[in-house]
């Protein structure tokens, strides 16, 4: 009777606390397990989305990874990127109440297929107790790379591009859910946030698409080394990817 009576009133607290104190922000990822080259950098995009009507600071931190010795991974938050000792972001990450703001996770592999993983956990920076963790899983084994790009999952999704680094040309991947006809508009722009090249300005259907960028501006012209991203846009869905092109 009495050990009822103790696990009722845990119960009760669990409960209490978890409608006093809701989760104050989302972690959205476009996925938790990616495929690349041997050699090349896997890039996880998410997304940090603030649940309040307020201003939230968060905490990054990479509590543990089973990666391969030659093997490195890293955090971007938007246009900032960390080196790869750092396990946990110094500085808040702050995210405002109307846009999301954008953490990556890098992993550079080595010319040998292989398997890692990363864990990250997010959590409120006044409120460790509110937090989230994922795992994410980067392959560069060739049969499994080969059975991913045969995939369509049905749902609006943005894929990371393949290579990442490249020189001449990488493949963009992408799947849209919307059964109806819809325009689809496919960008790439620079770092200063220009646009470079429109690879996609078109009526399209549910599916699962593929496009190449040779690294040319739409004017004909090469751009230049550097940081890109590329974004996907369809009715009110968004997503970004970032890329590296090298000359």
């Amino acid at each position: 009777m009495v050990k009822i009576v103790i696990k009722l009133a845990i119960l009760i607290n669990l409960l209490f606390t978890f409608y006093l104190f809701p989760q104050s922000f989302s972690w959205q990822a476009d996925t938790t397990l990616k495929f690349g080259d041997p050699g090349t950098t896997i890039i996880f995009h998410t997304s940090l989305i603030n649940n309040t009507a307020n201003e939230e600071s968060l905490r990054v931190i990479r509590t543990s990874y089973q990666l391969p010795t030659d093997w490195t991974s890293s955090f971007c938050v938007g246009f900032l990127c960390y080196a790869p000792f750092i396990d946990t972001i110094p500085d808040p990450v702050h995210v405002n109440a109307s846009v999301p703001t954008e953490l990556s996770i890098d992993v550079q592999t080595s010319a040998n297929p292989d398997q890692g993983e990363v864990t990250v956990r997010v959590e409120n920076w006044l409120n460790p107790t509110d937090f989230i963790t994922n795992i994410f899983t980067a392959n560069t084994n060739p049969n499994a790379l080969q059975d991913d790009q045969s995939l369509i999952t049905g749902s609006f999704a943005l894929y990371a591009n393949y290579p990442n680094p490249f020189n001449p040309e990488t493949t963009i991947r992408y799947t849209l859910d919307n059964l109806s006809r819809q325009n689809v508009r496919l960008l790439i722009y620079n770092s200063a946030g220009q646009i470079v090249k429109t690879l996609v300005n078109d009526i399209q259907t549910v599916g699962d698409y593929r496009v190449t960028w040779d690294g040319r501006n739409d004017s004909g012209n090469l751009v230049s080394s550097g940081i890109y991203f590329y974004e996907l846009s369809s009715a009110a869905k968004i997503s970004v990817g970032k890329m590296v092109y090298i000359r």
